[in-house]
């Protein structure tokens, strides 16, 4: 296992358990890579000598709001980065070996927003693309699965990561998905829990920490169904307008406030006019990269076991990475704002974001009323869905698997055990 201070630079040469059991040489990456999540200055195509496909890359990243390495008390990345977010980090590794490809990304409205990635992968536009686990159910709607609030135990972010990746996980829920949508994970950022933010322009000047507090609030979310369902009852007015409007939104008065992945609220600037965030611990959020599973087993096998060693290597770090960046970064902690994180200096007039941590009896009033442990009727459709379509029985096995002895106590010890290329050959 990595300590907690490793550099990605030296990640291929990989500490985890699942790296020990490999065997496989890393073989030459020839494929060429075209992309568009910002950065260079054309969409053209880019393929290298002799490459015997191209893969296109759409997401919603970009290198001015995106860094990889932070030390404990800063972002040692670009000024206003808010994202920890992978896919820059995976260009500059293929970038450092002679034996891969080049990786052009440029910006990505060129091809896809948040919320069309995931059309644009099914039609072929693109081979590989970014989107929430939550806005992705749109177009697969198994997804909604991930959002179903409170599957995974408060306070323990750990457990997200593991259990995405858990070989029963795989089994039972990503092959077959793939199966069914020809479509794979195979990264994602820090996971983490998504959290209500309330705009200056509604805040009562109060800590804002029940539902109660947030009723008739119109409150912008993804277009999930589950945490639609979840907020209705809870009392809350959900909104749905593209993340790129919220901003302004908030400004206009359109919408009073968002629930989303708190790395993504800094990135676009949200923490701005943003008077309270409040850390309900509802929902996970993750941000996968997608990838079609035909381009996948179009590569070689010199070139799946490259790509496989360089994707499962970050996908560890990130979620080894997932405390430090919540808590030191974000400065999302009991005691938060921590001084020099993002929700300390990007605040309104870049003063402090009022951070609400709940006690656990604030909990329990988000809770209570959603908890599919006692609730588990008003998510019958998004559980019945994937027990029909993929593995019977899977939502009791990810609740069970969420909070099983393996989960690390500390992100910083999880190892990757298990990972696409290990499923490839049963898709």
């Amino acid at each position: 296992m990595r300590d907690e201070h490793t550099d990605g630079r030296d990640a291929l040469t990989g500490h985890s358990r699942r790296d020990l059991l490999r065997t496989a040489s890393i073989g030459a990456l020839a494929a060429g890579f075209s992309g568009c999540l910002g950065g260079a200055a054309s969409g053209t195509d880019t393929t290298s000598s002799g490459a015997g496909a191209t893969a296109r890359w759409a997401g919603t990243q970009n290198p001015d709001t995106t860094c990889w390495d932070f030390d404990e008390n800063q972002s040692e990345g670009s000024e206003g980065c808010g994202l920890v977010y992978p896919v820059f980090e995976l260009k500059r590794r293929l970038d450092a070996r002679e034996d891969a490809p080049d990786m052009a990304l440029v910006d990505s409205k060129e091809l896809c927003s948040e919320q069309s990635c995931m059309s644009k992968l099914d039609s072929k536009v693109i081979q590989l693309g970014s989107s929430s686990v939550a806005n992705s159910a749109k177009i697969w709607p198994e997804n909604e699965i991930w959002s179903i609030p409170y599957t995974f135990p408060v306070h323990q972010r750990a457990s997200i990561g593991y259990s995405f990746v858990h070989p029963t996980t795989w089994e039972d829920y990503w092959v077959p998905f793939a199966k069914k949508y020809n479509v794979v994970p195979i990264g994602f950022d820090p996971p983490g829990y998504r959290a209500h933010l309330i705009g200056t322009g509604s805040d009562p000047g109060t800590p804002v920490t029940s539902p109660a507090d947030f009723e008739n609030r119109k409150i912008r979310t993804t277009q999930s169904e589950v945490i639609s369902t979840a907020f209705d009852e809870l009392g809350m007015n959900p909104t749905t307008i593209s993340f790129s409007d919220t901003l302004q939104g908030m400004k206009s008065g359109v919408v009073d406030g968002l629930e989303i992945i708190t790395p993504y609220a800094v990135a676009a600037q949200i923490t701005s006019i943003t008077a309270q965030v409040t850390l309900t611990q509802w929902a996970p959020g993750l941000d996968p990269i997608w990838c079609r599973v035909d381009f996948l087993k179009g590569l070689s096998e010199a070139e799946r076991t490259a790509f496989a060693e360089v994707t499962a290597d970050l996908a560890e770090q990130s979620i080894q990475r997932t405390d430090r960046m919540y808590e030191r970064f974000q400065g999302l902690s009991p005691d938060a704002p921590v001084e020099g994180s993002n929700f300390h200096t990007q605040g309104p007039d870049d003063e402090p974001v009022q951070v609400n941590w709940l006690s656990e009896e604030d909990l329990d009033a988000w809770r209570a009323p959603v908890n599919p442990a006692d609730n588990r009727d008003l998510y019958n459709d998004a559980i019945g869905r994937v027990h029909d379509e993929f593995t019977d029985g899977f939502f009791d096995q990810l609740h069970d698997i969420a909070r099983e002895s393996g989960v690390p106590d500390q992100s910083k010890n999880f190892t990757l055990d298990a990972w696409w290329d290990d499923y490839l050959d049963r898709i």
